[in-house]
Formats: C-alpha cells, structure tokens, sequence
C-alpha cells in the first residue's frame, strides 16, 4: 500500500476491523519507510459475468433487471419486500459461483423460476409467463398443472 506522506510502496498493517454495516475492513497501517501511520478502507468488489442475450449480443451484469423482474412477480404481495431481498440475494449468489466470463439470459431466467418454484408459486407464475412468452390462458394453465402435479 502506498504511503500517502512520503510515496513508499510497503507497509505495515498494525490494527485490522471489520465494519460490518458496510462490509469493508478498516486496516491501521505504518509505512516502513517513514514510519507514518494511516488508514485504510477495502471493500470486495463482486465481477459479474457478461450476459448473453436471446439475439446473440452481450452486455454488462445489471442487477437491477433482476430486482425489477421479481418486484414485478410479487406485485400486490404481503411482506414482499423481504422475500424480494431474500430471493434476490440467492439468484446473485447462484449467478456468481456457477459462472465465470458469461452466462446466458436464459440460464438467468432458469436460476429465478427454480428458486421462485421452490418458494411462491403465483410469483413463480408471473415471472414464467413473461420468461417463456405465454400468450394464451392455456399456457398458464399448463404451467400450473406442471407445479401443481410436483406436489
């Protein structure tokens, strides 16, 4: 870590916190040149892989797209901003420990109906009939028998 008093890249950490708040660690540090101390924050800074799209283009990781794709399944919900938090944070870890560089919208899309299947079964079904493009009652109703015949 450079010392921001004479430059010198080496130091020395002498006192280590945790913020938990924040999720950074606050490091006291001494630089071994001029033995002047000072702080540091470092924070982990997550890499989300590049995504694939239906139509072959590629573009950047947005968590957004996520967090307003299940706001929109729980619409009209009791308590949904707690089970959106919850399931969002599941979809992101699952994103980012099963892929590297790239991954697939629709593998995405795959990675939400299974954890929604799993926990609410109307959010599950507003979410697969924008996913898989229903365009008629019988396309929902053949979803439902899907999930409802798993039990």
């Amino acid at each position: 870590m450079k010392c921001p008093r004479c430059g010198h890249l080496e130091s020395k950490v002498t006192d280590t916190r945790a913020i938990l708040h924040s999720g950074s660690v606050r490091r006291r540090r001494m630089c071994l040149d001029c033995g002047h101390r000072f702080f540091t924050n470092e924070i982990v800074c997550e890499e989300y892989p590049t995504v694939i799209k239906r139509d072959g283009r590629e573009e950047g990781f947005d968590k957004k797209k996520i967090k307003i794709g299940l706001m929109k399944a729980f619409k009209k919900c009791i308590g949904v901003e707690e089970r959106v938090e919850e399931i969002y944070k599941k979809v992101l870890a699952e994103v980012v420990s099963a892929y590297v560089d790239k991954i697939k919208s629709e593998a995405i899309g795959s990675i939400i109906m299974e954890i929604l299947k799993a926990s609410d079964q109307v959010a599950y079904l507003r979410f697969a009939s924008v996913y898989k493009n229903f365009e008629t009652a019988d396309d929902f109703a053949c979803e439902f028998k899907k999930i409802s015949s798993k039990e």
